[in-house]
C-alpha cells in the first residue's frame, strides 16, 4: 500500500508540474503549481521529513507562489484573459519526441545499475536537529543568510517593478 501510495503521488507531481508549464492561462498554471507543491509536501511526509514537508509549503506555497499571483494579476491583466498563441502541429510532435526521449533516457538510467542505485537510496543520513538547521542557515561565516537576503530584495524589486508597471498603464488607459 506505501508504495502504490507513493506512485500515485508521484504521479500527482508530474501530472501538475506538467500543467504548471504547459496551461494557456498563467493564472491556471500558478494554481497547478501550487497543487504541484503541496504534492511534493506530501513525499516528504512519507520520508518521514516533515521539516521539510513544513519548509515547502511555507516557502514555496506561502510565499513564493502567492508572490508569483500577486505579480501575474497585477501586470496587463494577466489573470483575466491571457492565452499563449496555439502551437503548430510540427512543435507538437517535436514536444512529444523530446519527452519520450527523456523518458526513454531515465529508463535506460534506471535499469541499468539498479542494485547501485538501491543502496544509495536505502542509506540513512544522520538525524540532525531544527536547532542545527537553524544555526546552519542563519550562520554568517559558513550559513546561508546572506543568499536569503539578496533573494528578498530581488523579490521586493520585483514586487515595486509590478506595482510600477501597472500604475502606468492605468494612466495611459485614463487619458482619452
Amino acid at each position: 500500500m506505501n508504495d502504490f501510495l507513493f506512485y500515485v503521488i508521484a504521479s500527482t507531481v508530474a501530472l501538475l508540474s506538467l500543467l504548471a508549464v504547459t496551461l494557456p492561462n498563467l493564472l491556471h498554471g500558478a494554481i497547478a503549481l501550487v497543487g504541484s507543491f503541496f504534492a511534493t509536501a506530501a513525499i516528504y511526509i512519507m520520508l518521514q521529513m516533515e521539516f521539510l514537508a513544513l519548509a515547502q509549503i511555507a516557502l514555496y506555497v506561502g510565499g513564493i507562489v502567492v508572490f508569483m499571483l500577486i505579480i501575474i494579476l497585477l501586470t496587463n491583466d494577466l489573470g483575466v484573459d491571457n492565452s499563449l498563441s496555439r502551437v503548430s502541429a510540427g512543435r507538437q510532435v517535436g514536444k512529444g519526441v523530446i519527452i519520450a526521449g527523456f523518458i526513454t533516457a531515465l529508463y535506460l538510467f534506471f535499469t541499468s545499475n539498479p542494485s547501485k542505485l538501491l543502496h544509495d537510496a536505502t542509506r540513512q543520513a544522520a538525524p540532525v536537529s531544527i536547532d542545527e538547521i537553524g544555526i546552519r542557515l542563519l550562520s554568517t561565516s559558513n550559513g546561508f543568510i546572506v543568499p536569503f537576503e539578496v533573494v528578498s530584495l530581488l523579490l521586493l524589486a520585483a514586487l515595486i517593478g509590478a506595482v510600477v508597471l501597472s500604475r502606468r498603464e492605468n494612466k495611459k488607459e485614463d487619458k482619452p
